[in-house]
């Protein structure tokens, strides 16, 4: 029997969509940006800390959907978003 390492095309749409949610968040947390790269560059600067630098080649890497941030990054994202972001990061399907 030979067996598959693909992912089921469900897992995969899912991850992709959770993906797209946390670059679409982005863009909320950071409004005032013109493009994607300003949104990098601004958005690199705000998460980075003493202990821990974020690239802005990392944050193009979220918004293209090609890395998926860690934890602690999409805590920060959220907050900076507000709360109305936070619930349609949770239950997507009861906004508007």
């Amino acid at each position: 029997m030979e067996k598959s390492c693909r992912k089921p095309k469900t897992l995969a749409q899912d991850e992709e969509a959770e993906l797209e949610r946390f670059a679409k968040l982005l863009r909320q947390a950071f409004p005032g940006t013109t493009s994607d790269n300003d949104l990098a560059e601004t958005a690199a600067a705000v998460l980075s800390t003493r202990r821990r630098t974020v690239n802005p080649k990392t944050v193009r890497n979220w918004l293209r959907g090609d890395n998926t941030p860690h934890f602690r990054h999409v805590i920060r994202v959220l907050a900076l978003a507000g709360t109305e972001a936070v619930f349609g990061f949770l239950d997507p399907e009861d906004l508007p």
